[in-house]
């Protein structure tokens, strides 16, 4: 198959989307072949794949799937092993994984709101919620005092009411100034055990037990009462993912507290908005911003099927090849069968004589054995908003993606012409 048709198959998108960027971006960087040497590298390393689960390219797609979510399932069970019997219903029994990110990922630091200014956000506007949970009643001050201020904000993301958050609590946030932030380490951590009841109901709402806060510089996981089967895979590849994403947003920031609309721009970013105005229509070449997974609400949204660029993907790209140096670290894993497979999709007949995509992504395959996904509702989006970035990348470079991504996510769009640095 052409190699422009392929691409396009493989991003739902048409061929004249495909063909428009090839022709401008190969104008715009001199390099001819791009889309053939990334379907010729799809190829290859899809045959590889399937020769190491004892299958090839006449195997069904849905014994594809199952294959893939059988190596998924033993890659988690190697992480439970490996953390000794994970357990997410004490801060005890993550240690050794958060343990193991802070070494992979080094220790990172960034640009986050400093401690007394989180606590005078507290005291502008108590969380009433968490108060009660606590027994302090109405004392704001005896909370402080005795409680870490940073398991208290992480306890506002599943202990208090959303409206409220959004139309009181983080209203006060137009106040803050550079000189509310400092630069320190990440925090990674595991909330006490008091927390487990809510944790469990966060688990039920959202199938996860962990988030982050971009602005405090925290990477956190609830403890539970009890946790989901197949989990350990999940929450490896997740606090990775969400310590990139913190790390991201801090350089961002600090960008940011420079300008003049420094508190505008960031709680822009925090509100993880993706524009919908059409991209500008010229010789140029436009690449929307995608700043969230569009298709996790809506497979079909319109905006997915346009040049577009990630800074989710990139951050998932940064927690494989975290993955990839920890499979090196301990050979006998079995995670180097997931090497490169963030990009890779193919399709396979099914039994109707019709074609399925499949995703080889770890991600996808990780979340799809964690929430027990049939095949019809197999998860497939990780992997194509990779593939775009992909695309990017092998035209401009990592380095160039990392730099408008950040230049322009206030905008919602790069426009590259030949000129574009």
């Amino acid at each position: 198959m052409n190699p422009v048709l392929k691409l396009a198959k493989l991003l739902r998108t048409p061929e004249k989307v495909i063909l428009d960027l090839e022709k401008k971006m190969n104008r715009i960087t001199g390099k001819q072949g791009v889309i053939g040497k990334i379907i010729q590298e799809n190829d290859n390393k899809i045959n590889q794949k399937l020769e190491k689960l004892g299958l090839n390219r006449s195997s069904k797609a849905k014994d594809i799937y199952e294959a893939l979510i059988a190596k998924a399932k033993q890659s988690d069970q190697s992480l439970f092993s490996h953390f000794h019997q994970l357990n997410f219903s004490t801060a005890a029994g993550s240690q050794d994984l958060i343990n193991t990110i802070k070494e992979l990922t080094g220790n990172l630091s960034g640009f986050f709101l400093k401690e007394e200014k989180i606590k005078e956000l507290f005291r502008s506007n108590p969380p009433k919620n968490i108060m009660e949970i606590l027994g302090y009643g109405n004392d704001i001050d005896e909370m402080l005092k005795k409680e870490n201020v940073f398991e208290l904000f992480c306890a506002l993301r599943f202990a208090e009411d959303s409206n409220w958050l959004n139309n009181i609590f983080f209203q006060s946030y137009g106040y803050l100034t550079r000189e509310d932030f400092e630069k320190r380490p990440i925090k990674i951590m595991v909330l006490p055990e008091k927390w487990s009841g809510k944790g469990q109901e966060f688990l039920e709402k959202k199938f996860h037990h962990m988030s982050h806060l971009k602005e405090v510089g925290v990477v956190f996981i609830i403890p539970v009462i009890k946790s989901h089967t197949n989990e350990a895979l999940y929450c490896f590849f997740m606090t990775l993912h969400y310590t990139y994403e913190v790390y991201w947003h801090a350089r961002l920031f600090e960008i940011y507290s420079e300008q003049d609309n420094f508190v505008q721009k960031m709680t822009e970013a925090l509100r993880v908005h993706v524009s919908d105005f059409p991209l500008p229509n010229n010789e140029k070449m436009s690449w929307r911003m995608m700043p969230a997974y569009l298709a996790k609400k809506d497979p079909n949204d319109s905006r997915l099927f346009e040049p577009h660029i990630s800074p989710e993907a990139w951050h998932y790209t940064k927690a494989a090849i975290c993955i990839d140096k920890f499979s090196q670290q301990f050979p006998d894993s079995g995670f180097d069968f997931w090497q490169g497979s963030d990009v890779l999709s193919e399709y396979f007949s099914n039994s109707s004589g019709q074609e399925d995509l499949i995703s080889f992504d770890l991600f996808d395959n990780g979340i799809s054995l964690l929430q027990q996904k049939d095949f019809e509702f197999r998860y497939l989006y990780h992997q194509q908003e990779a593939l775009w970035n992909k695309i990017f990348i092998e035209y401009m470079g990592e380095e160039m993606l990392d730099k408008l991504m950040m230049e322009n996510l206030d905008k919602g769009y790069v426009v590259l012409s030949k000129d574009s640095p």
